[in-house]
């Protein structure tokens, strides 16, 4: 009887023995197959409508390459430019679905959900190049907009971009804010702009960002207010020959990732993030402003445009009126004066 116990024993205890091997082997597996999952890099979608040639696209493309090597390759970033994925309006709703993880956007789109955000479209919203810089690359000043942000439509500022400068182009020469005074000058169909050039005494028409060369060179407008690589990919200094070099807009853009997808991430991931933006975000818009006297350049050699030397404090005095009269309409006095004055 001991015997067939001490067997009986011996028995139990192998089949206890195969059963823990099993368990231990399946959780084994488990962890393994968990392991392997966890290996897989996260994969990020981002788009623009930009030209890929551009600066703008440019800088998107460099941060989802710098994500890639901050993360050690465990985020991969596919960057689309060129409207490849649909225009602007299909972009936004897009990010904002989560059908696309990321993209750059001017501050208009914005509005649409926040209408405050017509703040940042106000002219001289920034004084210059070191009030431009000191706003966009300090964490927190703008805060208020990204908060809104969050809690509508959904959207993470990862990255700003900017910092091109915009200037009056015209077939005639400008040396103060008087020389617009009764001027037709092309304006798009935003209220901002037709407002602002109503203020600097002009008389504005609505026309078609690709039919401004033709309305320049009939006449139909004596000048247009752009950037100055779109006045040069445009070519349209070939039929107007003088720049007001007013500079009454630095570019603002957001870089902004549909918010649920960014918690999601791990704060591992969230870090690499930041110290890409912390990498690119000031080389790029430094090299925005580099880039406004080398296109300075080709202007005046390759197409003969004559810049105007203007006293600019006519055109801030009365373009200001604008930006304050849209911070008292959404109540933002306080973010404005702390901000931007």
């Amino acid at each position: 009887m001991i015997l067939e116990k001490t067997g009986l024993h011996k028995a139990t205890a192998l089949l206890l023995s195969g059963a823990l091997f099993t368990i231990i082997s399946g959780c084994s597996d488990e962890t393994s197959e968990q392991a392997s999952a966890s290996d897989e890099p996260v994969k990020l979608v981002a788009a623009t409508i930009t030209s890929k040639n551009s600066l703008l696209a440019q800088a998107l493309t460099a941060f989802g390459e710098e994500i890639e090597s901050q993360s050690n390759g465990e985020i991969e970033v596919t960057v689309h430019t060129d409207g490849t994925l649909g225009n602007a309006s299909s972009l936004y709703q897009s990010v904002i679905s989560g059908d696309i993880d990321m993209i750059y956007s001017d501050t208009g789109w914005f509005a649409e959900q926040n209408p405050v955000f017509e703040v940042l479209g106000a002219y001289y919203l920034f004084k210059d190049r070191e009030h431009f810089e000191s706003v966009v690359n300090t964490e927190g000043k703008l805060s208020y907009f990204e908060d809104l942000l969050i809690e509508n439509p959904g959207l993470k500022t990862v990255m700003y971009e900017g910092g091109l400068e915009r200037n009056i182009i015209s077939t005639f020469p400008i040396n103060s804010v008087e020389d617009l005074e009764g001027q037709t000058m092309r304006s798009g169909t935003g209220s901002t702009e037709l407002e602002w050039w109503r203020n600097l005494g002009a008389d504005p028409t609505s026309i078609a960002f690709n039919e401004v060369y033709s309305a320049l060179q009939t006449g139909v407008a004596d000048g247009s207010q752009n950037s100055l690589d779109a006045m040069i990919e445009q070519r349209f200094g070939e039929v107007a020959k003088y720049i007001a070099r007013t500079q009454h807009r630095l570019d603002l853009g957001f870089v902004v990732m549909n918010n649920e997808r960014y918690d999601a991430l791990s704060d591992e991931h969230k870090e690499a993030i930041e110290r890409a933006r912390d990498v690119v975000q000031p080389e790029y818009i430094n090299r925005a402003f580099e880039k406004t006297e080398e296109d300075i350049a080709i202007l005046e050699d390759d197409f003969g445009v004559s810049f105007t030397d203007l006293d600019r404090e006519g055109f801030i005095e009365r373009s200001r009126v604008q930006l304050n009269e849209l911070a008292e309409k959404y109540d933002v006095q306080d973010v404005v004066d702390e901000t931007f004055n």
